[in-house]
Parts: C-alpha cells; sequence; structure tokens
C-alpha cells in the first residue's frame, strides 16, 4: 500500500508540476527579420514569452550578432543558398516555398499558439518579400499577425524605397495582413522615458513597445480583427511612454504629446479607424475609470478628425507604485500613397526596370504574388545551417 501511496503522491506532484508551468508556455512567436530589426531586439532581449525567430541575408551573420546564453527558435538566412537578396523579386519564389518557420513551432511545445509578431526592415529583398509571405503562412495556421514594419530612412537609396514600397503592394494583397508602420528617422529621433524614470533613446523604444505589445495577450487578435472588419491593414502609431499624471495632469495632455511624435508622418486629418492601447497602475483605475478614458480620447479625436470607429481595448495595469501611462494610438485609414511621395520619380525608374523583367505591369500591379495557399503536409521544410559545434559567437551586439 505504501509503495501504491507514494507513486500517487508522485503522480499528483507531476501533475501540479505540469500545471504550474502551463502559464509559462509560449502563446506568441516574435519574428525579426533584418538586420536592424535583429540587432535592434538582441540589445534588450524579449523574455522568454515569446518564441524568437530570426531571418535575414546570412544565418552565420545572424549567430555572430547573437549573445552568450540566448537561445532563438530558429535562425534562417539564404544567401547560403545561392539566392540574390538584393530585391524583393529575387527573394519572393523561394520565401513562398519555405516551410522552415511554421514547422519549427510545430515542434515547439506552445499552447495554443495564436499571434505572431513580426518586426521588419523592408529596404532589402529579404524583409520585403518576407512580411507579406509570413503573414500569407500564419494566416493559413490560424494565427493572427501583427507586421511592425520600418521604412527605409529619406537618405537611403532609391532601392531600398523601391522595396518598401512593393513590401507595402504586396501586404495590401494579401489577406489578413495587418502592418504597422514605423520610420526610420521618426525611430531615431524619439525621445522618451520608461517606468523607472529612465531615458529612452532612438530606436529603444521599439523593444519598449515590443514588451508593452506582448503584456497585452489579446492585442494582435483584437487589432487584426479590427482591421478586417474594416478592411483597413495599415497603421501608424503615436505613443507617450511613461507619462506622470501628476505632472501632465490630464489625458488630453498625454494625447497632445504623442501628436507631436508620432513614428511615422501620416495626415491625420484624412484617418478613419483608432485603437488605443493603455498601460497604467491600478492605483489610478478609480482616479481616471474607463468612462473618462473613453471620453477623454473620443472628444480629442472628434476635434482632429471624422473617425469609423474607436476601439479602446482594455488597459493593462501594473502593480508599480508610479503614476505612470503608457499610451500607444495605432491609427489607420490614411492614404499610404503620400508616404512615397517625395522618392517617386526614383522609385519609378525601378518600376520601369521590373516592368521589363515581366515583374510589375506598368500601372504598377505586382504579377509575382505572395504565396497564398495552405502549404503542402508532405513538403519537407529546408534544412537550416547550424554554427560550429552549436554555439554562438560571442561578439558583442553594435547596431
Amino acid at each position: 500500500m505504501r509503495d501504491g501511496k507514494n507513486t500517487f503522491n508522485v503522480l499528483s506532484s507531476i501533475e501540479k508540476h505540469i500545471e504550474s508551468l502551463k502559464p509559462l508556455l509560449p502563446k506568441q512567436t516574435i519574428v525579426c527579420i533584418g538586420e536592424y530589426p535583429i540587432k535592434t531586439v538582441l540589445k534588450q532581449p524579449t523574455a522568454n514569452i515569446a518564441l524568437p525567430i530570426f531571418i535575414e541575408k546570412s544565418s552565420e551573420d545572424i549567430y555572430k550578432w547573437i549573445p552568450p546564453n540566448y537561445t532563438p527558435q530558429l535562425v534562417r538566412g539564404f544567401e547560403e543558398e545561392g539566392i540574390d537578396t538584393h530585391f524583393w523579386y529575387d527573394v519572393l519564389p523561394a520565401m513562398a516555398k519555405d516551410t522552415t518557420v511554421i514547422e519549427s513551432l510545430k515542434k515547439k511545445p506552445t499552447e495554443n499558439l495564436r499571434s505572431a509578431l513580426i518586426f521588419a526592415s523592408v529596404w532589402d529583398g529579404v524583409g520585403s518579400a518576407a512580411v507579406p509571405s509570413l503573414t500569407s503562412k500564419f494566416r493559413n495556421q490560424n494565427i493572427d499577425s501583427l507586421s511592425m514594419v520600418v521604412l527605409p530612412s529619406k537618405i537611403q537609396p532609391a532601392d531600398a524605397h523601391f522595396n518598401a514600397y512593393a513590401s507595402l503592394q504586396m501586404c495590401q494583397s494579401t489577406k489578413g495582413a495587418t502592418v504597422l508602420l514605423l520610420g526610420r528617422d521618426e525611430l531615431e529621433t524619439f525621445e522618451g522615458v520608461d517606468r523607472e524614470g529612465t531615458q529612452i533613446r532612438g530606436k529603444e523604444v521599439v523593444n519598449y513597445l515590443l514588451s508593452l505589445f506582448l503584456a497585452k495577450e489579446l492585442l494582435v487578435q483584437e487589432i487584426s480583427e479590427l482591421a478586417r472588419t474594416f478592411d483597413i491593414k495599415m497603421f501608424c502609431i503615436a505613443a507617450v511612454t511613461a507619462a506622470s499624471y501628476r505632472v501632465y495632469g490630464s489625458l488630453t495632455n498625454m494625447l497632445n504629446t504623442a501628436l507631436l511624435k508620432p513614428l511615422l508622418s501620416f495626415e491625420l486629418s484624412k484617418s478613419s479607424l483608432l485603437y488605443v492601447l493603455l498601460r497604467m497602475p491600478s492605483t489610478l483605475k478609480e482616479q481616471i475609470p474607463r468612462t473618462e478614458i473613453e471620453l477623454s480620447i473620443t472628444m480629442w479625436f472628434k476635434e482632429k478628425t471624422s473617425l469609423q470607429s474607436i476601439h479602446i481595448t482594455e488597459p493593462i495595469y501594473t502593480e508599480d507604485m508610479t503614476d505612470r501611462i503608457d499610451m500607444v494610438l495605432f491609427i489607420g485609414g490614411f492614404d499610404i500613397n503620400t508616404l512615397f511621395g517625395a522618392q517617386d520619380t526614383k522609385v519609378q525608374k525601378l518600376k520601369n526596370m521590373a516592368v521589363k523583367k515581366g515583374y510589375i505591369t506598368k500601372d504598377g500591379q505586382l504579377l509575382l504574388k505572395v504565396d497564398d495557399t495552405e502549404e503542402p503536409q508532405t513538403q519537407q521544410p529546408q534544412k537550416i545551417k547550424e554554427p560550429p559545434n552549436h554555439q554562438h559567437k560571442q561578439n558583442k551586439v553594435n547596431p
């Protein structure tokens, strides 16, 4: 009897231990595409609440950037296979056939993986082709995705803007695409503070936003559903980070500040859709009730533009003893064609070259299509090149 009782106790203990581990199983994945996003994230690695996947031209380069004791879910490069990675049309056919990301996620024990954050630069062939292609692959697995796309700086050459233009065009025609547009120039001049009062400079804000997005478990599903409902795929954001309620005095003053430093310039007056994410201390819950939040934001936007819909999600409440509030405004429905107005002449020359090669039509329609079909279950995933001895080189990350 004692052996039976001991066995029962051991099994019961194991069951309780497994149950306690369930909340720790990742429910989201974060896919970083391109040197700029990968180095940005690795400077402040995200906690293990998400499965990190890194995609770039060369897998060997990625392993050089990865710090010791950091293990990504997947590292994927394309140059090793002899693929030219300069333009989107060189990479897209290989990207459409590639199954490594989905196969890798299937092998990882997860608790109902339903959302993916894609963080990508789209000024080269890999990033511009990967965003729409992966969006389609995730949708086929019933995984909602939100793509944070960094557009090229004004001083980058025309080919960078051509790749970005093509990527956005493909996303516009890709089912399930929800794209958050970030400007490289705006990112690198950002200034703010975190919840401890430490200054945030430049693209450090991306890591701050990523941690905030991952803390809101339903964020990707909510904004994806909103995008599908109103058939709006592109969003820009304005954000205020860790604003002291005592200093600012009201949510209205915070909104005014957020508008001064959007992470991409856009026409607010022509926007039609708004999603708002807040993080605030629970001690302010009674002082700023949900009804006041909704009224303040609605009245502020009423003076700026006529919105079809405003969705203010349930705030993330923290237990810290500060009075600091994070507010991120996802604004959609503006005209994305204005984003490329200044570069149109240079981009047009590359469009003409792509027309001659048969990749796009004269009116700018893309002839190469993103793979929008279910991946064949019998297809074998491509082999991934591992670093020597499966160990990461200890190079310092210095993006």
